[in-house]
């Protein structure tokens, strides 16, 4: 493999940027990444001139479902993979849905055999099981009649197939506690989400294990949204208060600007820092399309509306994942919280890959590390992006 030097750009590392930059990879991984420092090129290296845009690593998506018109249920990753690449993604989560376990397993026997065949157009980390262990009332977009309590039988047949990485549920429900123990057992994020969890609740599914939180503010509890089980503490804290208060605990965020407004993106910034927040898309399979109908997750699942880059439930008022790309959303982060780039750009690649467990390979500019490199300007509009030391065609 060649070696490559990107050069005449802005380096952005996890802590701030290197002007008049320089990176060199050989063999895939990155060799050197500092100012520029001419003698540091090897003779023969690929040359490629940054026009004085930005250089930075690839971004990491940690939750996401579908894009061009293709969903991770489908059980054919590429078409995802390759939508993705284009805005910059070099490696994600494939995500799973409630829905019938048969349906689960060929999606993870389908990303496991596109990572056995190359990865052509991104890296995947391993299988994001959203679901279907959620609270009846927290549903979302996910097919109701396949939300269901954690069965030992079931969620043991999918920790034996390999290859998850992480699983969001609600760590309230009867048998959440073993299977919590038993993924990190396995190495995989417990992460509580789709949940009616209240604050003591989320004590305990932290001492059991649960590290991380699934979207924070989407369906999940509050100190003024816990109504739902009955308790008669009006103002006992939910999730979102765990969250906040709970150094055990990261959570992530959809950064559209219509899951949140700039308030509620700025908040968990300001408390929990760029280093405990992660930018997700969450992205359906109407990403990237046309306006129109789209269904989350499988063919058979509930329709959403795709039209001003929004999704919402068919004949409904509540969102559906979003639409928007990992480049859009690193914009939008940084337009909305004020934050400067580099942080925005830090819970899109570092972040997400400290949250994973990937992150000695993946996730900054630092030697040693993948070669995963995207070239972009100050809109965040992407101009190259490179795996392993490789340019992607076409994204």
């Amino acid at each position: 493999m060649a070696t490559v030097a990107w050069f005449n750009g802005i380096l952005v590392s996890e802590t701030g940027l290197v002007k008049d930059g320089l990176l060199v990879a050989r063999e895939g991984r990155i060799a050197y990444a500092g100012a520029r420092r001419d003698e540091l090129i090897p003779p023969g290296a690929e040359r490629i001139d940054a026009g004085g845009k930005y250089i930075a690593p690839g971004f990491l998506d940690i939750h996401v479902h579908g894009g061009g018109g293709a969903d991770f249920m489908d059980a054919d990753p590429e078409p995802v993979f390759r939508y993705h690449s284009m805005h910059g993604t070099t490696a994600l989560c494939p995500t799973t849905c409630a829905a019938p376990l048969d349906e689960i397993l060929s999606a993870v026997d389908a990303v496991e055999h596109y990572r056995s065949g190359g990865e052509q157009f991104g890296r995947a980390l391993g299988v994001h099981l959203e679901g279907p262990y959620f609270a009846a009332t927290k549903k979302g977009c996910h097919l109701p009649e396949q939300v269901r309590p954690p069965e030992e039988r079931e969620w043991r047949l999918l920790l034996e197939r390999g290859g998850v990485a992480r699983m969001t549920l609600a760590p309230e429900l009867p048998g959440a506690q073993p299977l919590i123990e038993a993924l990190c057992r396995a190495g995989a994020v417990a992460s509580a989400g789709h949940s009616e969890a209240l604050y003591p609740e989320m004590m305990d599914a932290a001492d059991w294990g649960v590290t991380h939180t699934t979207h924070i503010y989407c369906v999940m509890t509050d100190a003024l949204n816990n109504r739902c089980r009955g308790t008669a503490a009006a103002r006992h804290g939910g999730i979102v208060e765990a969250i906040y208060l709970d150094d055990r605990l990261t959570t992530e965020v959809i950064a559209d600007g219509i899951h949140l407004t700039a308030e509620l993106l700025r908040m968990p910034l300001k408390i929990k820092g760029c280093e405990n927040v992660a930018i997700v898309t969450d992205a359906l399979r109407g990403a990237g399309m046309p306006e129109g109908d789209y269904t989350f997750g499988p063919r058979h699942g509930l329709m959403a509306t795709v039209k001003n880059r929004e999704a919402r439930v068919k004949g409904g008022v509540g969102l559906a994942s979003s639409v928007c790309p990992m480049d859009e959303m690193v914009r939008i982060t940084r337009d909305l919280t004020g934050c400067p780039l580099w942080q925005a750009v830090r819970m899109a690649s570092l972040t997400p890959a400290e949250i994973i467990g990937c992150a000695d390979e993946l996730g900054s500019l630092a030697a040693g590390k993948r070669a995963d490199v995207l070239i972009f300007d100050e809109d965040v509009r992407i101009a190259g992006v490179y795996l392993g030391g490789r340019r992607l065609e076409g994204a």
